[in-house]
């Protein structure tokens, strides 16, 4: 059983990053709050990380950059981002969580919680 729910923790933790991204894609799109959402997102996908692994890091971090260039930003439904403040913040959420990633996941197996 153990072992069951030890194989869902990936999925799951990176199901819960993309429907917060999501989530804050969806209220914050067309906000001046916008361009640093991602910066502050950091704090979520450290959060991620220490519960549910390093994977989930930093996939999370790549998949939710996508769904902020997506759903948050102009042009809106492209992945293009006009705004190169917001194109940078962008980037800097990704390195950022995934460095972070490393740091805040728990001690022992380097992909998951054992």
């Amino acid at each position: 059983m153990r072992k069951v729910l030890a194989f869902f923790r990936l999925p799951f933790g990176i199901l819960v990053a993309a429907a917060a991204s999501f989530g804050v894609a969806q209220l914050f799109a067309g906000s001046p709050l916008s361009r640093v959402l991602p910066l502050l997102f950091i704090v979520v996908l450290c959060l991620l990380a220490r519960f549910y692994g390093i994977l989930v890091g930093v996939i999370g971090s790549i998949l939710c950059a996508l769904i902020f260039a997506h759903f948050m930003f102009n042009p809106t439904g492209s992945w293009h981002v006009e705004d190169a403040v917001a194109r940078r913040n962008l980037l800097w959420m990704v390195v950022g969580s995934i460095a972070l990633s490393y740091l805040f996941a728990p001690s022992g197996s380097p992909h998951h919680r054992s």
